[in-house]
C-alpha cells in the first residue's frame, strides 16, 4: 500500500505477463476465431493491479522480435528457445492496442528486451525519495532490479 505523499510508478513487463497468460489460461477466442486468452489475461492483471496499487503512473514494456546485444555478444543466447506461437504472435500484437485504449504508454526499442527497459527506468528514477516502483512480470531476470523497499 502507498503512503499519502508517495507516488507509485508501475511498469509491465508486458512480453512476459503476455506470454505467462498464454499458457496458463484456455485458448479463448473471439466470435471470428481470433484467438484472445492471453489478452483477457493481460486485460485482468493490469486491472487488479491498478485497483490494487492505484498507481499515478503506468508504462508498458515490450521484446521485440529483432536480436538483442546479448544475442550479438553470445551466439547462443536464447538458442534454445522454440519459435513463438503465432497465436501469440497475434495477441502480442493486439495487446499494444489494450494498453492505448488505457493511456499506457508503451516503451520498446530494437536491440533490447523488456527487462533492459524496466530495469533502466527503475535506475532513471533512483533518486525519487517519494516515487515507489512497482515492477508486474513473470520473468526472473527482473529481480535485478529490486532496490530495497524502493522497487
Amino acid at each position: 500500500m502507498s503512503k499519502p505523499s508517495e507516488t507509485t510508478l508501475v511498469l509491465l513487463d508486458a512480453h512476459a505477463i503476455l506470454h505467462r497468460a498464454y499458457h496458463a489460461l484456455p485458448d479463448f477466442s473471439s466470435p471470428n476465431g481470433e484467438p484472445t486468452g492471453a489478452l483477457y489475461g493481460v486485460t485482468t492483471m493490469l486491472i487488479r493491479i491498478i485497483e490494487e496499487f492505484k498507481p499515478q503512473y503506468i508504462a508498458a514494456c515490450y521484446d521485440l522480435p529483432e536480436p538483442t546485444y546479448r544475442h550479438e555478444a553470445y551466439d547462443a543466447y536464447k538458442a534454445g528457445r522454440s519459435k513463438t506461437d503465432e497465436s501469440l504472435v497475434q495477441q502480442i500484437n493486439r495487446s499494444r492496442d489494450i494498453f492505448a485504449a488505457f493511456g499506457i504508454p508503451i516503451y520498446e526499442r530494437p536491440g533490447f528486451e523488456a527487462d533492459d527497459m524496466l530495469g533502466t527506468i527503475a535506475h532513471l528514477t533512483a533518486d525519487k525519495k517519494n516515487l515507489k516502483v512497482v515492477i508486474a512480470s513473470g520473468d526472473m531476470d527482473t529481480l535485478q532490479c529490486v532496490d530495497k523497499k524502493r522497487v
